[in-house]
C-alpha cells in the first residue's frame, strides 16, 4: 500500500511534528516521509482542514465473540471501530466461554489477525468472571492478554482482588476493575437522586462506586501492584484517585464518554438507549468528570461499547438491558462534551496516547520510519449517523438519525487503509 496524505495537521504530542501541517507518505505500512511538500505519488488523499493522529484505542469494548455473535462479532466490531476512528480495541472477557485461558486468548488473537483493527484480549481475572477462583493469568499473559479484569462484573471479594494484584506482579501485569459495590446497588436502574425518586425507579447510588474505589486503592497500596479503575462516573471518588496518584501508586482510571456528555435527566423520557452502566449521573458529577479529565486525574476516555439486541431494548425501561453501542459515535460525543476547549492535544491524549501508556502498548508516533497506525479526522465538520450505515450489529444508540460534531475521515493500519468522504 502506498498513500500520500496531503497537507494534514499532525496532532501527536509524542512527535516532533506535532501541530504542523505536512505531507505524509506511507509505503508498505511505514511512514516513509514527512515533508512540507511531496509530489509524484499516485494515491493521494487530501481534505482541507484534515488532521491525523496516532490511531485511537478503546479499552473495555464488549464484543460477543465467542458465544454471543448475534450481538457483535470481531468483524462487525472492527468495522464499527473503523467508522468511529479506532485502530485498536482492548476487548472484555465476558464472552461464552469467558476469555479465561490460553485457548480463548489465542482464539481472539487468531480471528482478529486479518482485520484492520488491532484487537487486544483482556483476560478474565477469575473463572467465568464470577469473582471467586483466579483464572490462568500467566498462561493468558504469554498468549497475548494485555491486562486482567472481570469486565462488566466488579470484583466484590477483597481477598480475590488482593491475590490477583499480588499475582500479576510476577510479570508486571495490570488489573482492571469497574467499581460498584453490589450490596448497595443490586437492583438499581438509574442514578439515585431526585430523578429516580420522581420516576419511581430504584437508584444506583454513587456511594457504591466510592466505597469500592476506596477499597481498591487500599488493596493497591498494600500489594504495591498496578491497577486501572475503569469507567469512573461520580465526583465522590475523584479526590481519592487524585490523592493516590500524588502518593505515587501505580493507578490509572478512565471514564465512559456518555458520562462526560449526558446526565440522569436524559432518562426522564424513558429512552432505554440512555440506560447504561455506570449510570448517567448528576450535572455536578458530569462537570467534575470533565474537569478531572482536563487536569489528568482521569487518564483516558472509553466508548463503553455495550451492544444489545433490539429485543433487549424494546421493553419497558425498568426491564430493558443496560448498554449503548457507542464505538461509532464516541468521538462526536467527546467533542460535544468538550466543546469549550479548542485544543486537540487533550482529545488525542484521551483517545490514543494515555491508554497505551497505561496498558504498556507501544504508541504509534507519527515519525519517519514509524508504523502507520493512524486516525484521520476533521474536528470542524459534523457527522449525521444513519441506521443504514451503522456498522455495529446492534443499533442501541440514542444518536442515530442525529448529528454530532466532528467527522472521521478514515483509519490506516496493518498495511490497510479505510478512507471515507
Amino acid at each position: 500500500m502506498q498513500l500520500l496524505l496531503k497537507q494534514v495537521r499532525i496532532v501527536d504530542p509524542t512527535s516532533t511534528h506535532h501541530n504542523q501541517v505536512k505531507d505524509v507518505f506511507i509505503n508498505r505500512g511505514k511512514i516513509e516521509a514527512i515533508r512540507n511538500q511531496i509530489s509524484g505519488k499516485s494515491h493521494v488523499f487530501q481534505v482541507a482542514g484534515a488532521c491525523i493522529s496516532p490511531g485511537w484505542i478503546d479499552v473495555g469494548t464488549f464484543v460477543g465473540d465467542p458465544g454471543f455473535e448475534e450481538i457483535e462479532t470481531l468483524t462487525s466490531a472492527s468495522k464499527a471501530a473503523s467508522n468511529g476512528g479506532y485502530t485498536a480495541l482492548a476487548v472484555l472477557p465476558n464472552t461464552n466461554p469467558s476469555i479465561q485461558s490460553k485457548a480463548e486468548v489465542e482464539y481472539v488473537v487468531h480471528r482478529a489477525a486479518p482485520l484492520i483493527t488491532n484487537i487486544y484480549p483482556l483476560g478474565a481475572l477469575t473463572l467465568g468472571c464470577k469473582g471467586k477462583e483466579m483464572a490462568e493469568l500467566v498462561d493468558m499473559h504469554h498468549a497475548g492478554a494485555i491486562a486482567f479484569t472481570d469486565g462488566k462484573h466488579s470484583v466484590q471479594d477483597a481477598g480475590v482482588l488482593l491475590r490477583s494484584l499480588e499475582y500479576v506482579k510476577i510479570f508486571d501485569g495490570l488489573v482492571i476493575n469497574q467499581p460498584a459495590t453490589r450490596g448497595l446497588s443490586a437492583d438499581g436502574i438509574i442514578h439515585e437522586g431526585a430523578v429516580s425518586v420522581s420516576l419511581g425507579l430504584r437508584g444506583l447510588p454513587d456511594l457504591s462506586e466510592v466505597l469500592m474505589i476506596k477499597r481498591d486503592i487500599d488493596l493497591l497500596r498494600y500489594s504495591d501492584s498496578a491497577l486501572h479503575i475503569m469507567n469512573v462516573s461520580s465526583e465522590g471518588g475523584l479526590s481519592l484517585i487524585a490523592d493516590a496518584k500524588k502518593e505515587g501508586l501505580q493507578l490509572t482510571c478512565s471514564v465512559a464518554v456518555q458520562n462526560l456528555l449526558e446526565t440522569v435527566d436524559r432518562t426522564a423520557g424513558f429512552d432505554a438507549n440512555f440506560k447504561v452502566i455506570p449510570p448517567l449521573r448528576s450535572e455536578n458529577d458530569r462537570k467534575a468528570l470533565l474537569s478531572a479529565l482536563r487536569d489528568g486525574t482521569i487518564d483516558f476516555v472509553n466508548s463503553n461499547h455495550r451492544p444489545v439486541n433490539i429485543e433487549g431494548k424494546k421493553l419497558e425501561f425498568a426491564y430493558a438491558d443496560f448498554g449503548i453501542s457507542a464505538l461509532e459515535t464516541a468521538f462526536g460525543m467527546l467533542l460535544k462534551a468538550s466543546r469549550k476547549t479548542k485544543k486537540l492535544d487533550g482529545l488525542v491524549n484521551a483517545l490514543s496516547i494515555n491508554a497505551r501508556k497505561a496498558l504498556g502498548i507501544p504508541i504509534p508516533s507519527i515519525i519517519r520510519g514509524g508504523n502507520a497506525e493512524l486516525t484521520l479526522f476533521h474536528p470542524e465538520l459534523n457527522t449525521r449517523f444513519e441506521t443504514s450505515t451503522f456498522a455495529s450489529k446492534s443499533k442501541n444508540n440514542p444518536y442515530l438519525q442525529q448529528e454530532l460534531p466532528g467527522h472521521v475521515l478514515g483509519v490506516i493500519n496493518k498495511y490497510q487503509s479505510l478512507l471515507f468522504n
